[in-house]
């Protein structure tokens, strides 16, 4: 990128036309030869346009090897502010507007923005948004020199509890064997593997995780679940349906597991018609978490 391109593109970014960049020390037409690259600005030019767009001459004089740095110098302040403030996307679209050839450290901040991002989509119930994003995390990880191993071990959490969602929610970064030893040492964590237990039919983990946290959630439906693990489907039931009438309504990831334990207890306990209902609620359910985005 050549000098009239830099000014042009700093420009365009921070919406001035060239009659304001311009000023009173150039000539509007001048800019637009520089910017054409028909013309070659001067020393004192370049001071001046720096100055007028806010950023180091140095950036607008550097080899193609040093603009990273002066971009980050001159965005570091709003990517910070981002990724404090947990704006994943805006964070994200800043460290992508520093350059096509990103350094170790911007790889880092897009896979734990990519991470973020791929969180809320989960929780927001956009699950293949929520695939996407993993694995992008999982590719810029791989790609910076540092070490990341929480992105690994939080993507293979979420997609190990999407798989019991449904087998068309997978990594194409992960491979089967991660999925199947993942650790990460978070409550949803302990969650996932609760029900992985209960899958097993060990109870035990189940139960003392619910004993060891707080209430929430995540430990109400696995009260239910061990009921229902018990036998005891009308007990099971009444819990499910007081987490549905909670006056903070489940988000839609929660309640799809909630639906499919009321169809289980309904069915069991020989009431044919809410087992159709809520069997039903749960197809539609699903319908929306894998729908593409």
């Amino acid at each position: 990128m050549n000098i009239g391109e830099k000014i042009r593109e700093l420009r365009v970014a921070k919406l001035m036309t060239q009659s304001e960049l311009a000023g009173t020390q150039i000539t509007r037409n001048m800019l637009s030869c520089i910017e054409n690259g028909t013309a070659n600005p001067s020393l004192s030019t370049i001071l001046y346009i720096a100055q007028r767009l806010n950023v180091p001459a140095g950036f607008l004089l550097a080899e193609e090897g040093d603009e990273l740095v002066y971009r980050k110098m001159s965005r570091f302040s709003n990517i910070k502010s981002a990724y404090l403030a947990k704006d994943w996307l805006g964070c994200r679209s800043l460290c992508l507007s520093l350059s096509s050839q990103l350094d170790d450290e911007s790889l880092l901040l897009l896979a734990d923005c990519d991470l973020g991002i791929a969180q809320e989509e989960f929780w927001n119930g956009n699950l293949r948004a929520s695939c996407r994003f993993f694995d992008e995390a999982l590719e810029y990880a791989e790609k910076t020199m540092y070490q990341a191993p929480h992105v690994e071990a939080t993507a293979q959490v979420y997609f190990r509890y999407m798989r019991l969602i449904s087998p068309t929610l997978y990594s194409d970064v992960l491979d089967e064997q991660k999925l199947l030893a993942y650790d990460c040492n978070s409550t949803f964590s302990g969650y996932v593997r609760a029900l992985d237990a209960l899958e097993e039919g060990n109870a035990e983990y189940a139960r003392a995780f619910v004993e060891s946290e707080e209430e929430s959630s995540f430990t109400r439906h696995l009260q239910a679940r061990l009921l229902m693990e018990a036998g005891e489907f009308l007990a099971a039931r009444e819990r499910l349906t007081a987490m549905l009438e909670d006056e903070e309504p489940l988000n839609q990831v929660l309640l799809y597991s909630v639906l499919c334990g009321l169809e289980i207890c309904c069915r069991e306990t020989e009431d044919f018609k809410g087992a159709y209902t809520y069997a039903n609620d749960k197809i539609l359910l699903l319908e929306r978490l894998l729908k593409e985005i």
